[in-house]
């Protein structure tokens, strides 16, 4: 494929390609050079991140519960109670929530009882902290995700 780069040095990636690398409107793309070409990246600031997975154990050993932080469509970093395989890819539910920048609490689903934080960055939306397990969740549990979503939001600004 090619494409015109016009007067203001803009460049339009085809549609095809966004879609593929799922890349959406006011998503971040990392522009490289290697070897003479550019490279173009979809760009996650909330990638594996030593402090950021120190914080996904800390909440799960307080409350023991189930933990994950995603993308705005897929888990990157997780903390589980019991060695369970999970998708990488969200529902298209949750992504729903996290994309309406809504903080759903006891969303039940598959069995499981979830509360869905959306992590929201400069007021854009990057991804979500989630916290999830088969029985009720406490209003401490609750505190405890806040403050670790306020604290996510502040650390990766």
């Amino acid at each position: 494929m090619t494409r015109r780069i016009d007067e203001l040095g803009r460049l339009v990636i085809p549609k095809e390609i966004r879609k593929n690398l799922k890349i959406k409107d006011n998503d971040q793309v990392e522009i490289t050079i290697i070897d003479n070409k550019i490279v173009l990246t979809k760009f996650d600031n909330l990638n594996k991140d030593r402090v950021v997975s120190m914080i996904l154990k800390c909440i799960k050993r307080t409350v023991n519960k189930n933990v994950l932080l995603t993308t705005r469509s897929e888990i990157i970093d997780y903390s589980l109670i019991n060695k369970e395989e999970i998708s990488k890819e969200l529902p298209r539910d949750i992504i729903d929530i996290i994309e309406n920048r809504i903080d759903m609490v006891n969303f039940s689903k598959n069995n499981y009882l979830y509360n869905i934080y959306p992590l929201v960055i400069n007021g854009d939306i990057y991804g979500s902290l989630i916290i999830y397990d088969y029985n009720n969740l406490s209003d401490y549990d609750f505190e405890i995700i806040k403050f670790s979503k306020m604290f996510l939001e502040n650390y990766l600004e």
